[in-house]
């Protein structure tokens, strides 16, 4: 269960989603340093208020910006692919 509304403690818990350091996320938590910034939400993603920039993606897990445009890419790719129909509406009623 995740501990996010009841400790004030960051979750060690990567099992759990709301983790920013999820086990499923595959990342290399040796080369990962928790930083001010995730410990100011203490490690779950429940309580991002604001919107994270690439480059405190960056701090938090440790990733080169050109990886972010990459992951961002391949997101944007798997959002298309997967809602073809909206696409093909623009392109009808534009």
């Amino acid at each position: 269960m995740c501990r996010r509304w009841h400790d004030s403690e960051p979750c060690m818990n990567y099992r759990c989603p709301h983790n920013l350091f999820w086990e499923e996320l595959r990342l290399n938590l040796d080369e990962i340093q928790i930083t001010e910034k995730a410990l100011e939400i203490r490690n779950c993603c429940c309580l991002i208020n604001d919107p994270w920039t690439p480059g405190d993606i960056e701090d938090i897990w440790g990733l080169t910006r050109r990886k972010i445009r990459q992951c961002e890419a391949m997101a944007w790719r798997k959002v298309k692919k997967e809602y073809p129909y909206k696409r093909l509406k623009k392109q009808i009623f534009s």
